[in-house]
């Protein structure tokens, strides 16, 4: 018995060590770390039955929410902005961290959070998705060439949408005729 609480010991410590590592590089979700330390467990070659590898696994789970290595709605919040930044909608958001396993209570209280102070945080992410592609009225033109405008406005239509905004949101970012307006939108972001 002893012998086998010694390996168990053991076999803790790596993943211990291995979650460490993982943590200190990345931001991850439970979800995340849990499929990552089954993974590395598995890659251990470890002779233990599937029971004591899930106790491994939600010990070392457990004392890494205990310590706030990992938490869900940091990472949540981290990701957001990062979203945001980029220029994606709450569709979009909700898609990406669905796909780390964050509940819906968390993604809808961390979108709150990030966007607080922006009563209209889907126009400015809109705004800012058309602005990094140079598309709608950040559009360069090129005179060379002959453009079909109701083909490229279906393709900036379409981009958006598959970006997750909605149809009105699409709509009012193709109505603004002015930079300038866009841009005090975008300012209105700081």
């Amino acid at each position: 018995m002893n012998f086998r609480m010694n390996e168990e010991e053991k076999i803790m410590k790596k993943m211990r060590k291995s979650a460490m590592s993982y943590l200190a590089r990345y931001e991850v979700s439970v979800h995340q770390f849990e499929n990552t330390m089954k993974r590395k467990l598995s890659n251990l070659k470890v002779d233990a039955n599937n029971l004591d590898k899930i106790k491994i696994i939600r010990n070392l789970k457990n004392e890494m929410i205990l310590a706030k290595f990992i938490d869900d709605k940091r990472f949540a919040e981290t990701k957001i902005r990062t979203i945001r930044r980029q220029g994606g909608s709450e569709r979009f958001i909700y898609a990406k961290l669905s796909e780390k396993g964050i509940s819906n209570d968390i993604i809808k209280f961390a979108i709150n959070t990030v966007d607080e102070d922006h009563e209209n945080a889907e126009m400015i992410a809109a705004i800012t998705f058309i602005k990094k592609k140079n598309i709608g009225i950040y559009y360069k033109r090129n005179l060379e060439h002959k453009i079909d405008e109701f083909e490229l406005k279906n393709k900036w239509y379409g981009a958006l949408s598959r970006r997750g905004f909605s149809l009105d949101i699409v709509k009012k970012v193709f109505e603004i005729k002015d930079i300038e307006k866009a841009d005090l939108i975008l300012e209105n972001n700081l």
